[in-house]
């Protein structure tokens, strides 16, 4: 009797151990490019229950979510989420900069040592009439284009693609997928088993030699189907007919809106892009609108079956970047009614999304991250309508000025030729000085870099100048624009000096719409929502930055994060921690 009654006490007893919550079969990486921080907040009231809103009740929302950089853009977002680092360990400074060595501006995910997968499609010549056979346009009817393609090699930071193929010996697949190259590589990393993206050119879904030497099957049948040619001569209308979209962003026609793809600045907008058949202009006006991302989900769910993804014995990884929302917003600006009426549609696509998981994957058995790379400026009009102190800045204008007056102070001599170049190059934020000039000359690159810096600091618009010298050595703890301009900082790839305009100036060589890349709240600040296995659900009010993506799967997996990740993942996210 004594043993019997023990048995009952150890069968109903809590367990000794506890139990470990099931592993998620799959890891998703969703990225709106360019969804701001508030998109999710401020337009909550307008959504459906079953996307953006299931994932706030459901999941874990951080509100308070940004990138600790100055320089918010496209390629350095999507380096730092699976890397876990920012561009001063991982090297993306920005989409493009300046390489002396080869003297010339460079492109973060693409190198012309690698071609398009599959091959572009030879162009047929027009008959060529005999009296246009004169040897110098032979000569340049035969030179060939060198397109560069995408590869992830200037990335200087292990991505989470690698450490889960390192973790599960080389059998986890690992699958990135985008409108743009960089948004569907630089996440994934070298090891990807495929990263695609859309050649606007004619609408194919593409890779580049650097992956692989063809295409996986359920790529070339995607694009064998034609599905990117589904909206040739469907308008784009407002999603929600019902809704007055003014009284939630602006009026329909707001002053420094752009026009999109001869897509105009009223609804509803063609998407034909001025032509009659379709195209390389349809293309790009499909980019440029809501049906872009429509195209990439019926992407996504093809990558899902096909790869089996989350329904093998090791974890999966998929990363997803919809890229249209980032096209709207630059040409009609936050507040506009397009990009109301995009987000409202994106939470369309999330719904659909997690609905096919759901189904395919199985509710529970995958994790999912949303967030952004980065936020984008109102238009500079609208801000100075509403008394805020916003130009467009000349930037071409001023940086001739700042030519001229190095010149005048160094080699006055050689005010009119055109030969001399103290600044030789200038990629947005960075300028970068000739340093052969300099050297011939006895100058010293610190010293006409804190001249330029003077002269830059008395022109209208710009904030603060950072020099070489003062990013190589530490800021006061307080300074977070001093902090973040030194995080964007990569000694062999940034130039002499960091030009800082002031919040909601942007440069003028843009006349319409608007822009990213600054250390202000609206460019950092982006949502960071955590939905599914073992996600403790709540409002999260702690600081946190989407870096933090790549422990936070780490952790959900049980396995190292990538070597270089420094931001480990928040405290209290999951169940039973």
């Amino acid at each position: 009797m004594f043993r019997l009654l023990a048995l009952i006490g150890l069968l109903t007893a809590a367990p000794l151990f506890a139990v470990e919550p099931e592993k998620p079969k799959l890891v998703v990486l969703v990225v709106f490019d360019q969804m701001r921080g508030d998109y999710i907040d401020k337009w909550q009231p307008l959504f459906g229950q079953d996307g953006f809103v299931r994932m706030e009740k459901d999941g874990a929302w951080y509100k308070n979510c940004h990138y600790p950089y100055a320089i918010t853009v496209t390629g350095a977002g999507h380096s730092s989420m699976l890397t876990g680092c920012a561009p001063d360990a991982h090297g993306i400074i920005g989409n493009t900069w300046y390489e002396r060595k080869s003297a010339a501006t460079v492109n973060c995910s693409e190198s012309s040592r690698y071609e398009r997968v599959p091959p572009a499609p030879k162009v047929v010549p027009e008959p060529v009439k005999p009296e246009d056979t004169e040897k110098k346009e032979t000569e340049e009817t035969e030179k060939k284009e060198v397109k560069a393609m995408g590869t992830p090699e200037r990335l200087l930071a292990p991505t989470f693609g690698n450490a889960i193929k390192e973790a599960t010996g080389g059998k986890a697949r690992v699958i990135g997928l985008s409108f743009k190259d960089r948004s569907a590589i630089l996440p994934v990393g070298s090891k990807a088993d495929g990263a695609y993206w859309l050649d606007s050119a004619d609408g194919m879904i593409v890779t580049s030699s650097f992956f692989r030497d063809s295409v996986h099957p359920w790529v070339a049948e995607f694009n064998k189907s034609r599905i990117a040619d589904r909206w040739f001569g469907k308008d784009w209308s407002k999603y929600r007919p019902d809704l007055d979209y003014a009284k939630y962003s602006g009026v329909d026609e707001g002053v420094g809106e752009g026009t999109g793809i001869k897509q105009g600045r009223l609804f509803p907008h063609p998407t034909d892009g001025g032509g009659k058949k379709i195209g390389k202009a349809y293309y790009e006006a499909l980019y440029n609108s809501p049906y872009g991302n429509e195209l990439l989900l019926e992407l996504v769910k093809t990558a899902v079956v096909a790869e089996k993804l989350g329904q093998h014995e090791v974890p999966d990884l998929l990363s997803v970047s919809f890229s249209s929302n980032d096209s709207v917003g630059h040409s009609w600006g936050p507040d506009s009614q397009e990009v109301l009426d995009t987000t409202l549609r994106s939470d369309k696509i999330m719904a659909d999304l997690l609905k096919f998981l759901d189904e395919t994957v199985g509710k529970d058995k995958y994790l999912l991250c949303l967030t952004a790379d980065h936020g984008v400026c109102p238009l500079p009009e609208l801000s100075a309508k509403n008394g805020l102190d916003a130009k467009r800045f000349p930037s071409k204008k001023i940086m001739a000025a700042a030519e001229l007056y190095l010149r005048l102070t160094y080699m006055p001599d050689a005010v009119s030729d055109k030969k001399t170049r103290f600044i030789e190059n200038v990629t947005s934020p960075w300028v970068y000085l000739n340093e052969k000039l300099l050297a011939a000359n006895g100058l010293k690159t610190a010293d006409v870099a804190k001249t330029l810096a003077s002269f830059l600091a008395k022109q209208e618009g710009i904030a603060r100048t950072f020099t070489r010298e003062e990013l190589e050595g530490s800021f006061p703890a307080d300074d977070r624009i001093g902090q973040r301009m030194k995080k964007s900082y990569y000694a062999s790839r940034s130039g002499d000096l960091g030009i800082l305009l002031k919040p909601y100036w942007l440069e003028g060589d843009r006349l319409t719409g608007t822009n990213h890349g600054s250390p202000y709240p609206y460019d950092t600040h982006v949502p960071l929502l955590v939905f599914g296995a073992n996600v403790k659900p709540g409002i999260r009010k702690e600081e946190v930055t989407p870096q933090t993506i790549a422990s936070i799967f780490a952790k959900a997996l049980g396995i190292a994060p990538p070597a270089k990740a420094e931001f480990p993942a928040p405290k209290g996210l999951f169940e039973k921690e």
